[in-house]
């Protein structure tokens, strides 16, 4: 069985808007219907123990507008991890200083530049060229439309989503010298996973990032 770490908001680091606690657990229900094994842990030290020996590192947290007093043990303990990283939602706003996260994650979220329009219905669309046969064409739920991520130039697109007559990347994968990355701009509360299509979206991008080089 692998073994994962799910790195939750909730502890050190919290901000007003997302219920880190109530989205992480359902997140943990989904890695084990994977066959994960899933520890949750809410604190950078917990994170920094705990995470080296992981298949998976899942970071479903974010820390607020600004950069974090924490943000370096966290750096430092994903630096450390030398396994397979899924990160979620609000993740990809996490260590705005430097391009260490930008570069293991494949994209973020950049301050003053990408935004989301209010909760809503959204329609996620498979890119074209996308392999995966297990991935359906069209996936329809709603959630904050995440809109004008930046991605880097090696990151795989799977999904896009339409705003502001701009198609905007909200899932990728990327293989990496530490490990696979791959990312789901999904999951701003419990009810955006109530979709079937956004829970067998995060397993399957859970299951591709743990399986090694």
């Amino acid at each position: 069985m692998s073994g994962v770490v799910l790195f939750s908001g909730g502890g050190d680091y919290v901000d007003p808007w997302h219920p880190f606690v109530e989205t992480s657990a359902v997140v943990a229900d989904i890695l084990r219907d994977e066959g994960f094994s899933v520890d949750t842990v809410l604190t950078v030290d917990e994170l920094a123990e705990r995470s080296r020996g992981a298949d998976l590192l899942v970071v479903n947290a974010g820390g607020g507008p600004q950069a974090h007093p924490r943000d370096a043990d966290l750096r430092a303990a994903v630096d450390g991890h030398t396994g397979g990283l899924l990160a979620l939602h609000v993740a990809a706003t996490l260590l705005p200083e430097g391009d260490s996260w930008e570069a293991r994650l494949g994209g973020r979220w950049v301050r003053g530049h990408s935004m989301h329009p209010e909760r809503g219905p959204i329609r996620l669309v498979r890119a074209e060229g996308t392999s995966a046969a297990e991935l359906p064409a069209v996936i329809d739920t709603v959630d904050e439309a995440y809109s004008w991520l930046r991605v880097t130039g090696e990151t795989r697109v799977l999904y896009r989503q339409e705003y502001g007559g701009e198609a905007h990347p909200v899932a990728w994968v990327r293989d990496g010298a530490a490990g696979r990355s791959a990312y789901s701009a999904l999951g701003h509360d419990v009810e955006a996973y109530d979709s079937p299509a956004v829970r067998a979206l995060v397993g399957r991008l859970a299951r591709w990032a743990s399986e090694p080089l």
